[in-house]
């Protein structure tokens, strides 16, 4: 059966399957005076076509399924989040490579806008922020998760809240570091912090500022050291409920060893809802790395359109293009994939 077939298949499948039951927001479980108990859901699918340097494989990926789970009681809310994946791409051998693991385990105070404490595995500052905006995680991670710069969560504690009427934002976390599939302790503690400014209805400017050992400091002097890195990162998003653009710059530095790479990156994306049940998006991104010996430089391109079946349902073709050029040499890979995505929350 040709993948165009497929494509057409699913899709029909997908959109009849949902009709009836598909939304978004999450459901109440139970009330009892002041405190509530919610759950939720998130799956994120494609069908598509990939081709690495001219091997291509194709079929359908069930790249998330995130089950949430939160109980809130006066001003204090636990939540532990669940997720489904493959993880044949982390460890080889492996029985079963669906595998169910924690997303998230945290608890949260909030003693004002301007003050909550979250202690446990959690969110980090950035990477959920920015894919509010960007609204195609389902697609394409945030350059910074791509790149593999920053975990979308982590074990450790934050203050976060809102200033000067929510003109101000802000996030600051202390973390082991190694994200959320590590969870072990280490020599060292990661600092992850972000600050946003809101000064005009729909402007976005924020920075964030990242440095630490990633998890990897040993605690024996007999380990070699490992190296400390530092990211640097601002957005500057504009847009409103219809549309939005944005732009990055990221810095992410290595130092301590001599061998470490520095990495450079511009990033720009933008979406818009045409009306009706369709809208359009696109993303550039180049990353340029210092490597005196091997130069590599990485060009990312994405597109699609979007159509949304109901609340809670989006479906979408898009084409994904990545390509990497090495000097000297010349040595360049490809990777390109394309087909049919979806994202479904309950």
């Amino acid at each position: 059966m040709k993948i165009t077939h497929l494509i057409r298949v699913t899709a029909t499948a997908l959109a009849i399957a949902f009709a009836s039951t598909a939304y978004a927001g999450g459901l109440t479980i139970g009330e009892n005076k002041d405190s509530k108990l919610t759950f939720g859901g998130k799956m994120f699918t494609d069908l598509t076509v990939k081709d690495v340097d001219g091997v291509k494989t194709q079929g359908l990926n069930l790249t998330r399924f995130y089950l949430d789970t939160k109980y809130k009681k006066n001003n204090w809310l636990a939540r532990v989040t669940t997720d489904i994946n493959n993880e044949q791409p982390n460890a080889t051998g492996l029985k079963r490579q669906m595998n169910v693991f924690l997303k998230y385990a945290y608890l949260e105070g909030t003693f004002s806008d301007a003050l909550q404490l979250r202690l446990g595995l959690s969110h980090t500052p950035w990477i959920d922020y920015e894919q509010k905006l960007w609204k195609h995680r389902f697609v394409a991670k945030v350059a910074s998760d791509h790149y593999k710069f920053d975990d979308s969560a982590d074990y450790g504690i934050g203050l976060k809240g809102k200033l000067a009427d929510g003109l101000v934002n802000y996030w600051v976390t202390l973390t082991n570091g190694a994200g959320y599939s590590k969870p072990n302790s280490n020599g060292s503690m990661d600092y992850n912090t972000r600050l946003t400014i809101k000064p005009i209805k729909g402007l976005d400017i924020s920075g964030q500022y990242r440095a630490g050992y990633r998890g990897k400091k040993a605690t024996t002097a007999a380990v070699t050291p490992a190296a400390k890195e530092t990211l640097m990162q601002f957005l500057a998003s504009y847009g409103n409920k219809q549309w939005r653009v944005g732009g990055n710059y990221i810095k992410n530095k290595n130092s301590g060893n001599t061998s470490n790479v520095d990495y450079t990156v511009l990033s720009g994306w933008g979406w818009v809802e045409l009306g009706g049940d369709f809208g359009l998006f696109g993303k550039i991104e180049q990353n340029k790395d210092d490597n005196q010996v091997k130069f590599n430089k990485k060009r990312h391109y994405i597109a699609g359109v979007d159509f949304f079946v109901q609340k809670g349902l989006t479906m979408t073709v898009a084409y994904d293009d990545e390509k990497t050029t090495a000097l000297p040499g010349k040595v360049n890979s490809t990777t390109k994939k394309y087909g049919l995505y979806s994202q479904f929350k309950f």
